[in-house]
């Protein structure tokens, strides 16, 4: 591995922690900045470099997706109980999948997948 990358990766890893901190001592940026004798200018621009090295590690991932011959339906559904979770439910081909915030994209992605190929 190249020094430099090495360098860049640790010094990532480093601001990482440092977001971490900022974020849990629950301080403004610049009154974190002031109290840890930090350039406001050199946080924003690691904390682009972090978001960017984020971006390129999980990279970029299509599912092909064929249009399915049944119609789909979308409802919109809300839980009276808490009024900030809301779920969203999908009819297709017969089947009704109700999704939240917790349900993830991936396993989303794969029901739909396989949904749209019953028949």
């Amino acid at each position: 591995m190249d020094t430099r990358v090495a360098t860049t990766k640790i010094r990532i890893q480093q601001w990482i922690d440092i977001f971490q901190d900022r974020a849990q001592s629950g301080l403004k940026v610049d009154d974190y900045c002031e109290q840890h004798q930090l350039s406001r200018n050199s946080y924003y621009y690691w904390l682009r470099r972090v978001k960017e090295a984020a971006l390129q590690s999980v990279g970029t991932k299509f599912v092909e997706l064929e249009e399915p011959e049944a119609p789909v339906s979308l409802d919109h559904t809300y839980n009276t109980n808490n009024i900030s979770s809301k779920s969203l439910t999908i009819q297709m081909n017969g089947a009704f999948i109700s999704v939240n915030s917790d349900t993830s994209k991936e396993l989303l992605t794969m029901v739909l997948g396989v949904v749209a190929n019953v028949k």
